[in-house]
């Protein structure tokens, strides 16, 4: 049991059940009975190191990225930077291996480095709901303020860390739904599997283009819906050339349109297309996601849904901060909408495609 749960069942603050539990003052004596009886009856233990985390915590913010950082989450690390260092926190940059990702290795980070705060950049620790739920019981046991910054906590879990993003599922259906306003109907989707990966940025994405065509009527060819060849490094170049490159060796060149699950899965698919002999977007309309500045330079020049990065960084700053200075505040889970680059990758489907 955690802090947070145990004060839920008592139907008071976090802070007044820690500070019960720690006979500290500002309790009343009524109150601070019914806690103590409360973590007796169910078992709960005060976490020692965690509450060593919370008194001996410095204004310096951790910010933890999983596997390798792509060029994105590198543009945020930078912003996350200058609104912290605004507030008066230094930021520290930790690099966990995949294999690495789990609660101890977040506890250890911050135990050491006595952070008054966590970001995880990015997504962190097993993709599964029922692995990423019990990740989220292991990190609420180390009582320290955390943010997830560019995808949500999809754990599904009743106490979720607050989140900040852009918001991918309506991102996926306005790219899917410009394409239909053009008369593409035969649209695949690459760099996502719909079995896999619940609340994902992708997975997210790929909900909105689903939702998109069967508000047209237009029925979602499971064919279409490219799964990854490169499960491991989802939002690559390599994973969006593999992907595209294995669709096109089974036949599968009906579509007059891709949307790919982030900039850089299209760069790869562009690459594909272009050696199968497809042209883009003559042949094929191409659609990214992230607003990166390599689909700018792509020829043609990549349509995409931007990501407003400075407010996802002053929101994710905004909303930890505040979780330091009130560690009882409800958590937030914050979506903002992204912005469409019309670029030169799109046009209308050539009428015999249709």
């Amino acid at each position: 049991m955690t802090i947070k749960e145990l004060a839920h069942i008592c139907g008071v603050a976090v802070s007044t059940a820690s500070r019960a539990m720690n006979d500290r003052t500002g309790v009343s004596q009524e109150t601070r009975a019914r806690i103590l009886e409360a973590a007796a009856q169910h078992g709960y233990v005060p976490n020692s190191s965690a509450r060593s985390l919370k008194i001996t915590s410095t204004r310096a913010i951790s910010v933890i990225i999983q596997g390798e950082p792509s060029r994105l989450l590198i543009n945020v690390l930078q912003l996350l930077e200058e609104e912290f260092a605004a507030a008066g926190f230094t930021t520290t940059l930790t690099h966990v291996p995949v294999r690495r990702a789990h609660a101890a290795t977040v506890e250890r980070i911050v135990r050491e480095g006595k952070f008054g705060g966590v970001v995880f950049l990015g997504r962190y620790g097993d993709g599964e709901p029922a692995g990423s739920s019990e990740l989220t019981r292991q990190l609420a046991e180390i009582d320290a303020p955390m943010i997830f910054c560019t995808t949500s906590d999809y754990s599904g879990t009743s106490y979720p860390h607050s989140s900040v993003s852009v918001d991918d599922y309506a991102g996926g259906l306005e790219l899917t739904n410009h394409l239909t306003a053009l008369g593409h109907r035969r649209i695949a989707f690459v760099g996502g599997d719909s079995e896999q990966g619940r609340g994902h940025a992708w997975a997210l994405r790929l909900a909105g283009y689903r939702s998109a065509l069967e508000s047209k009527g237009i029925s979602v060819d499971p064919g279409l819906v490219i799964a990854p060849s490169l499960p491991a490094q989802l939002y690559t170049v390599e994973n969006g050339y593999e992907s595209t490159r294995a669709w096109l060796s089974r036949g599968r060149v009906d579509a007059t349109a891709l949307i790919a699950s982030c900039d850089a899965v299209a760069v790869g698919a562009a690459r594909a297309l272009h050696e199968a002999g497809i042209a883009v977007p003559a042949d094929c309309s191409l659609m990214g996601f992230d607003g990166l500045d390599i689909g700018h330079y792509l020829v043609p020049r990549l349509a995409t849904i931007a990501q407003p990065l400075s407010e996802i960084a002053a929101a994710t700053a905004r909303v930890l901060l505040a979780t330091i200075d009130d560690p009882a505040r409800p958590t937030e889970q914050v979506r903002i909408r992204g912005r469409f680059l019309p670029g030169e990758s799109v046009t209308k489907p050539h009428p015999a495609a249709v």
